[in-house]
Protein backbone atom coordinates (compact mmCIF):
# COMPACT_ATOMS: atom_id res chain seq x y z
CA UNK A 1 0.00 0.00 0.00
CA UNK A 2 2.78 2.22 0.83
CA UNK A 3 4.13 1.79 -2.88
CA UNK A 4 1.12 2.33 -4.39
CA UNK A 5 -0.30 -1.08 -4.83
CA UNK A 6 -3.82 -0.73 -6.11
CA UNK A 7 -5.73 -2.45 -3.18
CA UNK A 8 -9.46 -2.47 -2.37
CA UNK A 9 -9.81 -4.57 0.31
CA UNK A 10 -8.34 -7.38 2.93
CA UNK A 11 -9.81 -10.33 3.74
CA UNK A 12 -9.23 -12.85 6.23
CA UNK A 13 -8.10 -16.43 4.50
CA UNK A 14 -10.82 -19.96 4.84
CA UNK A 15 -7.83 -21.73 7.20
CA UNK A 16 -7.75 -18.68 9.23
CA UNK A 17 -11.81 -17.87 9.37
CA UNK A 18 -12.11 -21.92 10.01
CA UNK A 19 -12.45 -23.84 12.81
CA UNK A 20 -10.15 -27.24 12.18
CA UNK A 21 -13.16 -29.45 13.25
CA UNK A 22 -15.37 -27.76 10.39
CA UNK A 23 -14.92 -28.54 6.97
CA UNK A 24 -15.17 -25.94 4.44
CA UNK A 25 -15.25 -26.22 0.71
CA UNK A 26 -11.45 -25.94 -0.85
CA UNK A 27 -12.39 -24.37 -3.74
CA UNK A 28 -11.82 -20.53 -4.90
CA UNK A 29 -14.08 -17.81 -6.63
CA UNK A 30 -11.94 -16.04 -9.21
CA UNK A 31 -13.40 -12.77 -10.56
CA UNK A 32 -13.36 -12.24 -13.68
CA UNK A 33 -15.68 -9.21 -15.17
CA UNK A 34 -16.76 -6.63 -12.72
CA UNK A 35 -19.86 -4.36 -13.75
CA UNK A 36 -19.49 -5.66 -17.70
CA UNK A 37 -15.41 -5.29 -17.34
CA UNK A 38 -13.02 -7.72 -17.88
CA UNK A 39 -10.98 -7.93 -14.94
CA UNK A 40 -7.69 -10.27 -13.85
CA UNK A 41 -5.82 -10.93 -10.85
CA UNK A 42 -1.95 -10.52 -11.42
CA UNK A 43 -0.99 -11.86 -7.90
CA UNK A 44 2.51 -13.95 -7.78
CA UNK A 45 1.36 -17.47 -8.32
CA UNK A 46 -2.26 -16.77 -8.83
CA UNK A 47 -2.79 -14.78 -12.20
CA UNK A 48 -5.99 -15.48 -13.79
CA UNK A 49 -7.46 -14.94 -17.13
CA UNK A 50 -10.37 -12.03 -18.07
CA UNK A 51 -13.82 -13.04 -19.09
CA UNK A 52 -16.10 -15.51 -18.87
CA UNK A 53 -14.68 -18.56 -20.26
CA UNK A 54 -15.50 -21.66 -22.26
CA UNK A 55 -13.22 -24.66 -22.65
CA UNK A 56 -13.16 -26.14 -26.57
CA UNK A 57 -12.56 -29.48 -26.98
CA UNK A 58 -10.65 -31.62 -30.07
CA UNK A 59 -9.43 -34.64 -31.06
CA UNK A 60 -6.73 -36.61 -28.48
CA UNK A 61 -7.69 -33.84 -25.41
CA UNK A 62 -6.53 -30.53 -27.49
CA UNK A 63 -8.42 -28.19 -25.72
CA UNK A 64 -8.45 -24.26 -25.89
CA UNK A 65 -9.78 -22.28 -23.31
CA UNK A 66 -11.32 -18.97 -24.82
CA UNK A 67 -14.16 -16.21 -23.88
CA UNK A 68 -17.48 -17.54 -23.42
CA UNK A 69 -18.54 -15.95 -26.46
CA UNK A 70 -16.54 -16.65 -29.43
CA UNK A 71 -16.71 -19.95 -31.86
CA UNK A 72 -15.58 -22.81 -31.28
CA UNK A 73 -12.11 -23.10 -33.08
CA UNK A 74 -12.40 -25.25 -36.37
CA UNK A 75 -12.68 -29.27 -34.95
CA UNK A 76 -13.68 -28.59 -31.32
CA UNK A 77 -16.69 -28.55 -29.11
CA UNK A 78 -17.79 -26.16 -26.46
CA UNK A 79 -17.53 -28.58 -23.13
CA UNK A 80 -18.94 -26.34 -20.42
CA UNK A 81 -22.74 -25.87 -20.15
CA UNK A 82 -25.31 -24.00 -17.71
CA UNK A 83 -26.96 -26.73 -15.51
CA UNK A 84 -28.43 -24.22 -13.17
CA UNK A 85 -29.68 -20.98 -13.37
CA UNK A 86 -31.99 -18.84 -10.74
CA UNK A 87 -31.40 -22.37 -8.48
CA UNK A 88 -33.19 -24.43 -10.56
CA UNK A 89 -31.76 -27.12 -13.28
CA UNK A 90 -31.90 -26.74 -16.53
CA UNK A 91 -32.59 -29.66 -18.14
CA UNK A 92 -32.20 -33.16 -16.84
CA UNK A 93 -29.22 -34.51 -14.92
CA UNK A 94 -26.97 -36.86 -16.89
CA UNK A 95 -27.24 -40.31 -15.63
CA UNK A 96 -24.64 -42.00 -13.98
CA UNK A 97 -24.05 -44.69 -17.14
CA UNK A 98 -23.37 -41.04 -19.32
CA UNK A 99 -21.36 -39.92 -17.03
CA UNK A 100 -19.08 -43.33 -16.76
CA UNK A 101 -19.19 -43.17 -20.42
CA UNK A 102 -18.09 -39.96 -20.64
CA UNK A 103 -14.97 -40.54 -18.21
CA UNK A 104 -13.63 -43.48 -20.03
CA UNK A 105 -13.45 -41.93 -23.48
CA UNK A 106 -12.12 -38.99 -21.98
CA UNK A 107 -9.39 -41.37 -20.57
CA UNK A 108 -9.02 -43.25 -23.26
CA UNK A 109 -7.99 -40.11 -25.66
CA UNK A 110 -5.19 -39.21 -22.59
CA UNK A 111 -1.52 -39.61 -23.69
CA UNK A 112 0.02 -42.96 -21.97
CA UNK A 113 2.47 -39.77 -20.00
CA UNK A 114 -0.83 -38.69 -18.37
CA UNK A 115 -2.32 -41.76 -17.63
CA UNK A 116 1.07 -42.85 -15.73
CA UNK A 117 0.86 -43.49 -12.07
CA UNK A 118 4.34 -42.54 -11.27
CA UNK A 119 5.46 -38.63 -12.77
CA UNK A 120 2.23 -38.44 -14.94
CA UNK A 121 2.29 -35.28 -17.37
CA UNK A 122 -0.78 -33.78 -18.06
CA UNK A 123 -1.96 -31.87 -21.02
CA UNK A 124 -1.87 -28.63 -21.28
CA UNK A 125 -5.01 -26.44 -22.71
CA UNK A 126 -4.05 -23.28 -24.98
CA UNK A 127 -5.58 -20.23 -24.28
CA UNK A 128 -7.76 -18.92 -27.90
CA UNK A 129 -5.99 -15.63 -29.52
CA UNK A 130 -9.33 -13.52 -28.62
CA UNK A 131 -8.30 -14.53 -25.05
CA UNK A 132 -4.99 -13.53 -25.25
CA UNK A 133 -5.43 -10.08 -26.46
CA UNK A 134 -7.93 -9.74 -24.11
CA UNK A 135 -5.56 -10.85 -21.03
CA UNK A 136 -2.93 -8.26 -22.55
CA UNK A 137 -5.44 -5.56 -22.83
CA UNK A 138 -6.44 -6.18 -19.44
CA UNK A 139 -2.80 -6.50 -18.37
CA UNK A 140 -2.03 -3.27 -19.89
CA UNK A 141 -4.87 -1.23 -18.09
CA UNK A 142 -4.04 -2.61 -14.89
CA UNK A 143 -0.36 -1.49 -15.14
CA UNK A 144 -1.11 1.93 -16.52
CA UNK A 145 -3.29 2.49 -13.31
CA UNK A 146 -1.19 1.05 -10.88
CA UNK A 147 1.64 3.34 -12.50
CA UNK A 148 -0.84 6.86 -12.17
CA UNK A 149 -1.14 5.75 -8.55
CA UNK A 150 2.11 6.14 -7.94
Amino acid sequence: MREGAPIDAYAVGTKVGTAADAPYLDAAYKLVEYDGRPVMKLSSAKVTSPGPKQVFRGPGLDDVVGLANEEPPVGTEPLLRTVMRGGLRTGPPDTLSAARARFEADLAELPESARSIDGPVPPVASASTRLSALTSVVRHRIATRSEAAR
